[in-house]
């Protein structure tokens, strides 16, 4: 019995234990009532409900008897096949009071409202979400919005369930009609403040865009129309609008990278220069977030965004410190000032949202309120940083301005003339000088009577010369032509133009300067006739008239044209010198010349070859009628009575004939050919004409004997050549050491020495005078290295250069060359150039001087006094020495005009600190005589005659002043 109680009570109390597990079971799984009313007439529901998360499968009845509720959930990213349930009771001791549930996060794919009775029996339903028709809301409400009826004493169950990829954060809220009223009218206002205040900075910079075309102020409108529609589309408004629901994520996304891509834009024009990978990195950023919108779901988006957005704002922030725009410093620090509201804005935002906060409405509008606020620091900073540009750009336009004022001060007051002209030849402006060079009082005058600038020109193909130039080369500089004035008169001009476009019309204008050269032009053509005519006659010199010569030949194979070349020599004319002297000569000469001018007139072209030779070149027409020519000049000199000193003189002429042929290449070949058949005329009587023939047998002879160049050639190549010596005397100090000059000569298969004056002209003929003075320097060279004790003993050696050789650039290195491989001393060398030679190619000259100068070399120039203007020429050669010309020495002591001219030279020479050695002194007598003048050496045979070199070896130091030649 006892037994039995004890089972009966423990029994009993097991049951107590059970009833008062399952009550408290019960308890935990009883669902939390919210009680509405009108003090509190807006709930925040995610306190009081439970949470669960389960298989998208799974239907409320099933969710209704789970019993792993929560009070709280975790708002990470959900599985694509799980879903977020809720569930919470709401009652209210209210009457006739309606209320709303509302869901603040627009971008929820998809969510579904269940309303419960208490009873557990749906009320009613509603499918929402971005994924779902927008006809299924109950409201036209940019968030999801539902009714729920509850009436007094009677709860109702609330339950929802959402499907969404990005992360879960969202406001579940209970609202009474009139809280939910007063909510829309306040955020409406807040959203009309907002949108309005963006949406007029957006035009007004969209406008003044069009009218400053500030590229600056386009990309701002961008920017701030970017987060303008960011800023709606986050509040649902855009979604509502244009009811593209599914497509919110998507476009807050390019919204985003938008804005990123206007704000470097922005950061580019505020802050110059920018290195370029800065440039590349945060337009990077703008376009990576554009992509992410179609390639990643929306919790991706939200994380590449805010990454994108966060290393966007530090690497600005970065060129905000290190390149700020130089004398931008109110503009650099306004818009630093708004960029940093923006970035703790920005980075506020992404914290909460990344951190699953559901921000409160009034933290939502502060953030963005300071956006704004930042937007409108940046447009403040951006006006004032186009204010200073503007001002800075006055600036320049005054300094522009003020150079172009200095410009067309320069233009209207140069004292050359300047002018601008259309292509057709219109003047479209000069200045003074420009119209008083051509004739005009002033520009006016000149732009009413000038027709077209093709007047100006003496020959109206120059300008079309000067065009063609202009067309090729787009400009032209000093080009020489012949201009015309108003009164009709010639004068040389020197013009230099460019093509240039007018900046209105496109035009192609013609810039150019014109300066008057007719002054110096006039000086310069007679220095040319000068040095290309001979004095005494008039006639071309030979270099000119070989020139002429060599022009005629090509002329006359191109379009195969006659030429016939007139060789003229006077017969006896040595016996005129010798009998009647020098004087007589050229008085013969001048006769004979007018004579020569008189027959030939402007038939031919004449040039003197040689003391009596001349030289007649015919073309076309009159080369057919060479031969009554020749005649005729044979007949006038045998009629024409030569006198000097009012004695008659008989005078004859032979003529040397030779008509141009295809086998006649050079103008060398022709004087040669030409010189062979006037040869023939004197060798058959004189006083003739004889005309080349190739089978000619004297001819043939008679040019073998002048065939230098294979004897020449042979002697380079097998040291056929010799040098000699000839010794020059100091006069005004004691020699010291030795002073020579060094003279070549041709060793002939007889063992005979050969004067150059027989073979160098045949070498210059053939352009070999440069490799003879290749061997004659590298001859002596050598020779100087193998007795050292000579060379320490050389004063100075002269070493004469072929004029044609100082062109040469390879000459040139070469006798550097040599001055290094032997070690010769510079100072011990002086090169001896000939007058004549130095003046025709007088730039060459100086450059070589120049140069060898500048290492220690000396210079003489060499037969001076025989040139036509040697003095002027003196000035600008940078000589050490002259040698005066022979032909004035040897005769000092009987012509006294002779002696004036050696007494002038060593003064003129005196003065400029240059050196004199007087040569061709044959004499003890002429040596005393040039000692009082006080010339500085003298060399001829009267002091040494010359010696070869190795004569003066080291073993054999004594000078034998008895050698021969």
């Amino acid at each position: 019995m006892r037994r039995s109680s004890y089972f009966t009570s423990l029994l009993c109390l097991m049951l107590l234990l059970i009833m008062q597990f399952g009550l408290v079971l019960k308890a935990q799984t009883t669902q939390t009532s919210v009680n509405i009313n009108d003090s509190t007439p807006s709930v925040n529901l995610i306190t009081y409900s439970h949470w669960l998360v389960a298989d998208n499968k799974v239907q409320l009845s099933d969710v209704q008897e789970l019993k792993t509720w929560r009070d709280t959930f975790s708002p990470q990213p959900l599985n694509k096949n799980q879903s977020l349930w809720g569930r919470v009771t709401l009652s209210t001791d209210s009457n006739h009071q309606p209320f709303f549930i509302s869901i603040d996060n627009p971008r929820i794919d998809a969510l579904d409202i269940y309303v419960l009775d208490e009873r557990d029996r749906i009320i009613n339903s509603y499918r929402l979400g971005t994924t779902r028709p927008h006809d299924n809301r109950p409201f036209e409400h940019r968030l999801f919005v539902v009714p729920v009826d509850i009436p007094y004493a009677q709860p109702r169950n609330i339950y929802i369930k959402i499907r969404d990829e990005g992360p879960l954060v969202f406001a579940f809220d209970v609202k009474s009609e009139s809280a939910l009223i007063q909510k829309e009218q306040r955020n409406s206002t807040i959203f009309s403040l907002f949108s309005g205040a963006l949406t007029m900075m957006v035009l007004y910079f969209l406008v003044t865009y069009t009218l400053l075309r500030s590229p600056v102020r386009f990309w701002f409108s961008v920017a701030s129309t970017a987060y303008l529609l960011l800023f709606l589309n986050s509040q649902g408004v855009v979604s509502h609008v244009t009811g593209f629901n599914q497509y919110i994520d998507n476009l807050s996304t390019i919204l985003c990278a938008l804005l990123l891509f206007s704000l470097a834009k922005i950061t580019f024009t505020i802050f110059r220069p920018l290195p370029t990978y800065y440039r590349y990195f945060l337009y990077a950023m703008g376009w990576l977030s554009a992509a992410s919108a179609f390639v990643l779901n929306s919790y991706q988006q939200i994380l590449l965004v805010s990454g994108a957005s966060i290393s966007s704002i530090v690497v600005i922030a970065v060129l905000a410190i290190f390149y700020r725009y130089k004398g931008h410093t109110i503009s650099n620090r306004v818009f630093a000032l708004g960029l940093t509201l923006i970035s703790l804005t920005t980075v506020a935002h992404i914290g909460l949202y990344l951190n699953w906060v559901a921000f409160p409405e009034q933290l939502s509008l502060t953030l963005s309120t300071l956006i704004i606020i930042g937007i409108v620091l940046i447009a403040v900073a951006i006006a004032a940083h186009e204010k200073v540009n503007a001002f800075r750009h006055y600036n320049e336009q005054q300094t522009s301005i003020r150079a172009l004022q200095q410009f067309v001060d320069m233009f209207e007051e140069a004292p050359e003339g300047r002018f601008i002209s259309s292509l057709d030849g219109q003047l479209l402006r000069a200045n003074l000088a420009m119209a008083k060079i051509f004739g005009y009082e002033d520009v006016a005058q000149m732009k009413a009577h000038l027709p077209t600038m093709s007047t100006l020109y003496a020959e109206p193909n120059e300008r079309e010369l000067l065009l063609g130039e202009l067309h090729k080369n787009q400009s032209t500089l000093s080009r020489e032509l012949r201009g015309k004035t108003r009164q009709n008169q010639d004068l040389w001009l020197s013009v230099s133009a460019q093509l240039s476009k007018n900046g209105d019309t496109g035009e192609k204008l013609i810039c150019g300067s014109v300066v008057d050269i007719s002054a110096r032009k006039s000086d310069h053509q007679s220095i040319e006739y000068m040095a290309s005519h001979d004095t005494l006659t008039g006639f071309y010199q030979r270099q000119a008239f070989e020139k002429h010569l060599h022009e005629a030949i090509l002329f006359a194979k191109q379009q195969q044209e006659e030429l016939t070349l007139l060789h003229v020599n006077i017969d006896q004319f040595k016996a005129i010198n010798d009998t009647h002297g020098h004087k007589a000569g050229d008085a013969v000469l001048r006769q004979f010349s007018q004579l020569m001018k008189k027959i030939v007139s402007d038939d031919g072209i004449i040039g003197r070859l040689g003391g009596d030779e001349f030289g007649i070149l015919l073309v076309g027409n009159n080369a057919q009628n060479s031969f009554m020519l020749a005649n005729k000049l044979l007949n006038a000199v045998q009629a024409h009575e030569f006198t000097w000193e009012e004695r008659p003189l008989t005078l004859g002429v032979s003529i040397g004939q030779v008509p141009w042929n295809d086998t006649i290449s050079s103008s060398e070949q022709l004087l040669s050919m030409a010189d062979s058949a006037c040869y023939m005329a004197k060798k058959h009587g004189r006083n003739r004409l004889h005309t080349y023939s190739s089978t000619d047998k004297q001819i043939a002879k008679y040019e073998s004997q002048l065939s230098w160049l294979p004897r020449i050639q042979h002697a380079l190549s097998h040291n056929g050549f010799e040098l000699h010596c000839q010794t020059y005397m100091p006069m005004t100090s004691i020699a010291k050491g030795h002073h020579y000059e060094i003279l070549l000569r041709l060793v002939d298969e007889h063992d005979q020495r050969i004067l150059p004056s027989e073979f160098l002209p045949a070498a210059e003929r053939y352009n070999l005078s440069a490799k003879i003075d290749r061997w004659v320097i590298d001859t002596y060279f050598a020779w100087l290295a193998q007795n050292p004790q000579h060379k320490a003993d050389l004063m100075r050696c002269n070493i004469n250069l072929s004029g044609h050789s100082l062109g040469e650039q390879d000459l040139k290195l070469f006798i550097l060359s040599a001055f290094e491989k032997y070690q010769v001393p510079h100072n011990k060398i002086c090169f001896e150039i000939t007058e004549s030679m130095a003046i025709l190619k007088l730039d060459e000259t100086i450059e070589f001087i120049d140069t060898f100068k500048a290492l220690g070399c000396t210079f003489a120039l060499d037969d001076f006094g025989s040139g036509f203007s040697s003095y002027n020429y003196l000035k600008n050669l940078p000589v050490d020495q002259v040698k005066i010309d022979g032909e004035f020495v040897k005769n000092i002591l009987i012509d006294p005009v002779d002696m004036a001219m050696v007494t002038s030279i060593k003064d003129i020479a005196s003065a400029m600190k240059i050196q004199t050695v007087a040569e061709y002194v044959e004499s003890k007598e002429i040596m005393v005589e040039l000692g009082k003048i006080g010339v500085d050496f003298v060399q001829g045979f009267g002091v040494n005659k010359p010696i070869s070199l190795s004569t003066m070896t080291d073993q054999n130091s004594v000078f034998n002043s008895e050698a021969g030649p």
